[in-house]
């Protein structure tokens, strides 16, 4: 990156952020702490109001205000991209505010950049994951303010599990993105506990004044992980074949994995931590004589219930 290109993303990225520390910065543009000492000098020297220093970090006084921003056409594709992903995985109100913000992009590109923008939208497409429901409003938008401002929310909620909905204040923490649908991890007051959410099932969302304070909670992907992975997670460790290793792709962190590594025979030690005997056995049986589990017994004993229904199961054709 040359000095003015630096200059310019310098600045960007201070108008970004309330305060930036100079590691920061050092990190994000791999030079040393002087060069970013004269960078910011420039800066100054152009007339551009920077306050700061560098054991507090720089900041950008508030009421000035950036020119208006120009994508080059790779910024511009990488958004396309990002588009594409948005129209599947969200909610109506969240797809057209991003629409809306794709044509102020493409409003200040360069007519050849927006023909090629344009070739590049027509032959990109995801092909959507099978659903039997399209996404319905969930509320994203007014999820999103309550987490970004500490502010308490007043949800409707319908709960799946026992058929009923109920109305709670809750402490937005953060959001989290997993199969397939957006989720709201809060303290519930009326739980007095951490909870998940699942966005779509959230009827109604009011955001009230008072503030919250979530340092006072746990953090919300150490909660989720604990609650996915169980607290009765147990070790396990099977040998599989190379060909097994290389179907499994990314199904293995789906199941747990944790790590792996070659035999002298070519084979693969493979370990992961998973709470549900009963389905990683079943996963496994989809490998066949390709995997062996080395340990825990009890899985094995799993392993081997399921093996001998199937085959009493499928030999019974032949009877």
């Amino acid at each position: 990156m040359n000095r003015i290109d630096r200059l310019n993303a310098l600045l960007i990225h201070l108008q970004g952020k309330p305060r930036v520390l100079i590691g920061e910065l050092e990190e994000r543009f791999e030079v040393g702490r002087r060069t970013i000492f004269r960078d910011i000098r420039s800066l100054i020297d152009s007339g551009v109001p920077i306050g700061g220093n560098a054991g507090d970090g720089y900041f950008i006084v508030e009421g000035y205000h950036l020119p208006p921003v120009v994508f080059n056409k790779e910024e511009a594709s990488a958004i396309l991209m990002g588009a594409k992903f948005v129209e599947q995985s969200a909610d109506p109100q969240t797809i057209e505010s991003f629409e809306k913000a794709m044509y102020k992009i493409k409003a200040v590109l360069k007519y050849t950049d927006k023909e090629y923008l344009d070739n590049l939208e027509e032959r990109v497409a995801i092909r959507p994951s099978p659903s039997p429901n399209p996404t319905p409003n969930s509320h994203i938008s007014e999820i999103q303010l309550g987490v970004a401002t500490n502010k308490l929310i007043n949800i409707k909620y319908y709960s799946h599990y026992n058929v009923s909905t109920t109305t709670r204040d809750v402490e937005p923490l953060g959001m989290v993105f997993y199969s397939g649908r957006w989720h709201l991890i809060a303290f519930c007051r009326l739980r007095q506990d951490l909870r998940d959410f699942r966005a779509d099932r959230i009827e109604k969302v009011t955001i009230l004044t008072e503030e919250i304070n979530p340092a006072k909670h746990p953090n919300y992907l150490d909660f989720l992980n604990q609650t996915l992975i169980g607290t009765d997670a147990k070790e396990v460790t099977i040998t599989a074949s190379s060909m097994a290793v290389r179907f499994m792709g990314e199904q293995k962190y789906y199941q747990g994995f944790v790590e792996e590594k070659k035999l002298a025979d070519g084979k693969y030690e493979m370990k992961f931590v998973t709470p549900y005997y009963d389905y990683f056995a079943r996963w496994l049986m989809s490998y066949g004589n390709e995997v062996k589990i080395t340990s825990p017994s009890e899985l094995q004993g799993f392993a081997a219930t399921i093996a001998k229904e199937l085959f009493d199961h499928h030999t019974s054709y032949f009877k």
